[in-house]
């Protein structure tokens, strides 16, 4: 019954109970004084007679107090009393109602603890940073990894202000945060309200990855950008010198310029992806993909490419349901576009190349030969981390039949700018940051990145990425 309806029927109520209340009061009234009576006249004090007479006045008496009281609302005041109550209390919860709202509207997480440190609330953005809703009840320690922040929320009943301390989560992305850890009422007063503390979390990694970002991408632009300036610089000196009255001269070193044009231009385009990849690389994505659909288009965008190196392409969908996965949509097929560009440099002349999508674990290299040499996490090690079963991974396979890698160099092929034979890469028009934007963007995913390469049989990248639910 609702407290509304309650509160209607509340006057009924109490006069049914005080009119019961009453009749009994009347009727034990009657009953004592009748006994009195008796007594009285075994006595011999007073007659019969008399006795009965004083019996029904005073029964008259009690009848007429009755009839008139029972007229008297006596719920008015316990009503009355009720209802500035229950007015309060709305007031109040309308207010904590607000409140919990303002909390789960805040973009940045909000947990509430009590004295011993277990979760009592926590907002949106809280179950989103840690990765979980399963929250309230547990102890603060299991919830968030950052040593420093539970002792801040430990101690937080012993110190009157708030506290800030910076952490750096370890996850499968880096993030640097500032938590501020604050009580919100103090359990030295003597105050009889529940000890709680509030620890409000803010996520500076974009703060920080601006910083770096520029950073590195003055210190990279301008060391891969110096030979290119150079060359040119070079050439416009000689067109304008020696080579100003030779047309022959003038075709060929402006064949040069506009290839070294051309190369600074595809560096600043992977730069600048690079720095927007790594500027997110700590936001989970929200759309739902479709890993086999992503693939696809990619090849039939890259068919013109195909006909004119002769590489051939064949695609295995082996995940059976569609393969669906949280992820951005652009950046996936970056990913994949990236990584068949490769085999097409790479891969020799006229490469066969395989790209194969599925679910657990992506084929070897050589089965049932030799096991290429790997960099990289395993899909046990990546299902660990991602807390799901290794059948649960979705998988994508770019293969090649190229000549295959040194083993020294394949733990080093994601890094920036790093190339294997430079001669070769600069000829495809590569610019050393294919690969590591490949890695980047795997791990916005919260996947793992393979790479297998052995001598004379290939070369297997390997990304894996959790399943949707």
């Amino acid at each position: 019954m609702s407290a509304t309806v309650m509160l209607e029927n509340l006057p009924r109520l109490i006069k049914t109970t005080v009119d019961r209340q009453r009749l009994h009061d009347f009727l034990w009234a009657l009953g004592v004084s009748a006994g009195i009576g008796c007594v009285v006249v075994l006595s011999g004090a007073v007659g019969w007679g008399i006795a009965v007479v004083a019996w029904l006045s005073f029964g008259a008496a009690l009848g007429v107090r009755y009839y008139f009281s029972a007229n008297d609302d006596a719920s008015a005041p316990v009503a009355q009393s009720l209802e500035e109550e229950m007015n309060s209390r709305r007031e109040e919860l309308s207010r904590l109602q607000v409140a919990q709202g303002v909390a789960q509207a805040l973009p940045e997480p909000l947990f509430i603890l009590d004295a011993e440190c277990i979760v009592e609330y926590a907002n949106q953005a809280a179950e989103d940073f840690v990765g979980t809703d399963n929250i309230a009840g547990r102890h603060f320690a299991a919830v968030l990894r950052a040593p420093d922040v539970i002792e801040a929320a430990e101690n937080a009943a012993n110190k009157p202000s708030e506290q800030i301390v910076e952490f750096t989560t370890t996850d499968s992305v880096e993030r640097s945060c500032r938590a501020l850890v604050a009580p919100l009422n103090s359990m030295l007063d003597g105050s009889t309200i529940p000890f709680r503390s509030a620890v409000f979390i803010r996520d500076l990694t974009g703060e920080r990855r601006v910083e770096q970002m520029r950073a590195d991408f003055i210190a990279s632009a301008s060391h891969e950008l110096r030979t290119p300036l150079a060359s040119l610089l070079g050439f416009i000196e000689t067109l304008r010198g020696h080579a100003k009255s030779d047309p022959e001269a003038q075709e060929k070193f402006l064949k040069i310029m506009q290839a070294q044009a051309e190369r600074m231009q595809r560096l600043v385009s992977d730069l600048m992806s690079l720095s927007r990849i790594e500027l997110n690389e700590h936001v989970p994505p929200r759309e739902k993909i479709d890993l086999s659909n992503v693939v696809r288009d990619v090849i039939d965008s890259m068919a013109p490419l195909f006909e004119t190196s002769g590489a051939i392409a064949d695609f295995i969908d082996d995940a059976g349901e569609p393969p669906l996965m949280l992820g951005e949509r652009d950046e996936i097929f970056q990913a994949v576009q990236n990584l068949l560009d490769n085999a097409v440099k790479y891969g020799g002349e006229h490469a066969m190349i395989k790209l194969r999508v599925g679910r657990g674990a992506a084929p070897a290299l050589s089965e049932g030969g030799s096991p290429g040499h790997r960099a990289g996490d395993s899909p046990a090690q990546i299902a660990a981390r991602v807390g799901v079963p290794v059948s649960d991974l979705l998988f994508i396979q770019i293969r090649d039949f190229g000549p295959g890698i040194e083993r020294a160099a394949i733990p080093r092929l994601t890094e920036r700018f790093y190339r294997v034979n430079i001669d070769q890469s600069r000829k495809s028009g590569g610019t050393g940051l294919g690969l590591a934007i490949v890695k980047h963007i795997v791990n916005r995913h919260r996947g793992g990145f393979q790479i297998e390469s052995q001598l004379a049989g290939g070369t297997a990248f390997n990304c894996y990425f959790p399943a949707a639910d």
